[in-house]
C-alpha cells in the first residue's frame, strides 16, 4: 500500500470519527449533565436543552463539516493512487 493510499484511508477513517464525535457531543449537550434516568425535580426545562442546543451546534456543524471534508479529500487521495495505478 503506498503512502498516499494510506494516508487517504486514514483521512477517510479521521473525518468519519470526527462527524460521529460532533453529533454525540451535541446530542449529549442536549441531554444536559450527569447521566442515567432522571426524577422529575432534575429535569431541565424545554428552554434550557434549547439555549445549550442553540449554543452547541455552530461548533458541532463546524466539526462535521470538517469532518465531511476530511473523508472527501482522503476519497480523492484514494481515487487518485488508483487511476495512477491504472485502476478504473
Amino acid at each position: 500500500m503506498s503512502g498516499k493510499r494510506k494516508c487517504g484511508a486514514a483521512l477517510i477513517g479521521i473525518g468519519i470519527l470526527t462527524i460521529v464525535v460532533s453529533v454525540i457531543w451535541v446530542l449529549e449537550v442536549a441531554n444536559g449533565p450527569g447521566t442515567g434516568p432522571k426524577t422529575f425535580a432534575e429535569r431541565r426545562s424545554y428552554n434550557q436543552v434549547k439555549e445549550a442546543v442553540h449554543e452547541a451546534f455552530p461548533l458541532g456543524l463546524a466539526c462535521g463539516l470538517a469532518g465531511l471534508g476530511l473523508a472527501l479529500l482522503g476519497s480523492r487521495l484514494l481515487r487518485q493512487t488508483q487511476d495512477a495505478a491504472g485502476g478504473n
